[in-house]
């Protein structure tokens, strides 16, 4: 009989020719090895597909399906629909991790049975995968609010859950180009009893790239506000007021956002927006956003060392 994998990882591709070989090696490096790959081609029209049958080679805890063009939040879906494991883990084509991390998890999930959601802090890569100098702050245990905000978790790729969690609450919304994670991570925070769970390790490494879908800032904040707008749908009692304190931080991410891509003048639009939206928030986050400000406006001078300070 063939063992069940302890987690099933779920890896949605399109058009990722160039990174998706290194992806798949970061989870063939892992400590633990009783995993399964669902690798979901999205219907790339490169080489995508043919390049991950490639890496893959001989592993037979890897599978590669195709599929027409349909969106990742689909392809998470259906990778998720045909896990073998209890556990879901999520991984972008571009994203890497740490060789512990899903021994971590799993071992997180098992010593706290109340988490339904674990993730770990992020570290932020360059296209070439250089390291930046940034990472996401700690959270234990995140709420619907932190959720509305910065929101920690960063990325699907940092997402590692129970799959009964995952087919209870839906899925992800194939309706939403942006901010998937966060709406699930919203109905798990809003509709279940389960906690999300924050680890203090660096365990997830996000590319940055102005050819990833997430360098469209606008895009991800029109985003954001759709998903603002399906939370109070679903849950009015218990959203718009966690909604309402967080458009502040919100936009001060997406200025973070840009600075991190060098690109200060949609830093300084989206850090007005900020204040706009929450006057106070300098008051009440103070560290946070006056590093904000300070990248923003050193951000226009030729002083590369110092955006690298302020970005930390």
């Amino acid at each position: 009989m063939t063992r069940h994998p302890d987690v099933t990882v779920i890896m949605p591709a399109y058009k990722a020719m160039d990174t998706i070989a290194e992806s798949i090696r970061s989870v063939q490096s892992q400590t633990l090895q009783n995993w399964e790959l669902i690798v979901v081609d999205d219907g790339s029209p490169d080489e995508t597909a043919q390049i991950a049958i490639a890496a893959a080679g001989n592993d037979r805890r890897i599978s590669v399906i195709q599929r027409c063009n349909r969106g990742p939040s689909l392809a998470r879906n259906h990778g998720a629909g045909l896990a073998r494991a209890d556990v879901l883990a999520f991984l972008d084509a571009d994203d890497l991790w740490a060789p512990q991390r899903l021994e971590g998890m799993l071992l997180a999930l098992a010593e706290k049975p109340h988490a339904g959601v674990t993730f770990s802090r992020t570290r932020f890569l360059d296209a070439n995968t250089l390291l930046l100098g940034t990472l996401t702050p700690h959270r234990a245990v995140l709420s619907a609010a932190d959720l509305f905000a910065e929101n920690a978790v960063c990325s699907t790729s940092n997402i590692v859950c129970r799959k009964a969690l995952f087919e209870e609450t839906g899925g992800f919304n194939p309706d939403l180009a942006f901010a998937e994670d966060q709406d699930w991570l919203l109905r798990v925070a809003l509709g279940t009893d389960w906690k999300i769970m924050g680890l203090d390790e660096e365990w997830f490494f996000y590319r940055s790239s102005d050819a990833s879908q997430s360098a469209d800032l606008e895009r991800m904040r029109l985003g954001w506000l759709r998903m603002v707008d399906a939370a109070h749908s679903a849950f009015p009692e218990r959203a718009p007021r966690a909604a309402r304190l967080a458009y502040g931080p919100l936009h001060r991410q997406l200025a973070r956002r840009a600075l991190r891509m060098a690109r200060p003048a949609e830093a300084l639009r989206f850090l007005a927006l900020a204040f706009r939206y929450n006057p106070g928030l300098l008051l009440r986050q103070p560290r946070r956003t006056a590093l904000t400000i300070l990248g923003t406006l050193i951000s226009f001078l030729p002083h590369r060392k110092l955006k690298e300070l302020v970005a930390k």
